[in-house]
Parts: structure tokens; sequence; C-alpha cells
């Protein structure tokens, strides 16, 4: 629990019964108590009702099913990055490409380069 150990909990017990005393040191571990499930139990709430409203969502939109499927037939980024794919247009293009476009900057009064 929020990685806290036996040392550091009885650290901070040690702390707690110093600062607040032996007479209401249980009221307040059963306050604290009484926080933390109220938090757990509207975290609970809050997790199960955006559930609710992202399945009635994506119930109202017919064209997610399909979307959703076809991304699920695509193959891993793994899988593909070893089979050498060919990268993007960008890669492909050669020096006749680079100067036809220098030359229609050119032409558009914007400075190549």
């Amino acid at each position: 629990m929020f990685g806290i150990g036996l040392p550091e909990l009885i650290l901070i017990m040690g702390i707690a019964l110093i600062v607040v005393g032996p007479e209401k040191l249980p009221e307040m571990a059963r306050s604290l108590a009484r926080i933390a499930l109220d938090l757990k139990k509207t975290v609970a709430d809050f997790k199960e009702n955006l559930d609710e409203q992202m399945k009635e969502e994506s119930a109202s939109e017919p064209w997610q099913p399909p979307v959703m499927d076809a991304a699920q037939a695509l193959p891993s980024p793994d899988a593909v990055s070893g089979q050498g794919v060919a990268e993007p247009a960008e890669a492909e293009s050669g020096p006749e490409q680079v100067a036809a476009t220098a030359d229609s900057e050119n032409k558009e009064g914007t400075p190549a380069g």
C-alpha cells in the first residue's frame, strides 16, 4: 500500500501517537478508515458510471465496431518493423524531386532551403 513498509508504518504510528495522544488515536484511526472507504466507493461509482457512458456512446456510433475490428486485424508494430517496410514518401524522394520542389518555391517568391 503506497510503498510503505513496516518500519515506515511504525514511525508514522509513533508520530501520530505523540501528536494526537493515546485517548484520541483509535477515534482518529476509525475516521481515517471511514474516509478511505468512502473514497474507495466514490471512485468505484465514478468508474462504473464512466464505463456505462462509454458503452452507451459506443452503441450509438455504428462505425465504431468495424473500425475496432480493422484495428485489431492490423499486424503489431514489432512484426512490421522487422520486415523492411518502405518508409513514407519523404524517404522515397530523390534529388530530382528536391530540385523540383526548390524550383517551385523560387517561382512563388519564397527562398529555397
